[in-house]
């Protein structure tokens, strides 16, 4: 329930701020901890950082903040799924990324002082856990040992998000396609599983940097070899092995 007088106006556009003890089903510091962007921080660490961090419902189609918007923090996606996007000088919308549950977005903007180089919006209903920057960078220049080990979490996500650009640019489609949805499925997954894609088709494809037209091919060419069964949003694993296979090869 909306708290009077909870809108944002700097925080996020459309925004509600949620109380810690209405949150739906954990604290804010453990959805801080389960973000990778903070792996290196010690629980000590962390609640050092707690006392920056607020939660913050972003109603699906809402704008979390605009392209050049001066900067007020960063955020971690605890649910849901939000895009960050530019829009071309005709209005066409191009989407550069869809940040996750545990992924994290806008903090390039907030240790370079700039502000925000790409707008970003929930395409579903979403909660977010907002570092506040001031509060944040004030932490930072007092603990030392937060910045260092912060440092080394950076260096860690760098390197998953050049893993992830190989992945663009190295595997084929069907690759793509077949290790997002592996990334959905649990640990030890088994033919049956039911997997939610957890955005839209047409996101889900801007996120794998293909069309939607390709990825209609893809869904109805796995489902004819036997590979997974198309049930609206979500997909039913029909051959986990196949699925694997298709991850590395990207060929049926």
């Amino acid at each position: 329930m909306r708290l009077p007088g909870s809108r944002l106006t700097c925080d996020g556009v459309g925004a509600t701020i949620v109380p810690v003890k209405e949150a739906a089903h954990r604290t804010v510091l453990e959805a801080i901890r389960a973000s990778g962007f903070f792996a290196n921080l010690s629980e000590d660490d962390l609640r050092l950082i707690r006392p920056a961090a607020k939660r913050i419902s972003q109603p699906r189609n809402t704008v979390v903040f605009h392209e050049g918007e001066p900067c007020h923090g960063f955020y971690i996606v605890e649910s849901g799924a939000i895009k960050l996007y530019k829009e071309s000088a005709d209005a066409r919308e191009h989407v550069l990324h869809v940040a996750l549950p545990g992924d994290c977005f806008g903090e390039a903007a907030l240790f370079l002082g700039t502000g925000y180089p790409a707008s970003a919006s929930a395409v579903k209903d979403s909660s977010l856990i907002l570092l506040r920057k001031n509060e944040f960078l004030e932490i930072l220049r007092r603990n030392s040992g937060v910045a260092f080990s912060l440092m080394a979490s950076m260096a860690a996500w760098a390197h998953r998000l050049v893993q992830s650009i190989e992945l663009l640019t190295l595997k084929d489609a069907g690759s793509r396609f077949a290790a997002y949805i592996l990334s959905k499925t649990p640990p030890n997954a088994r033919n049956g599983t039911v997997v939610d894609l957890g955005i839209t088709k047409q996101v889900l494809a801007s996120h794998l940097g293909i069309t939607g037209e390709t990825l209609s091919r893809l869904l109805a060419r796995f489902e004819a070899d036997g590979v997974i069964t198309v049930q609206g949003r979500t997909i039913k694993l029909d051959s986990v092995e196949k699925l694997e296979e298709l991850a590395e090869s990207g060929r049926a």
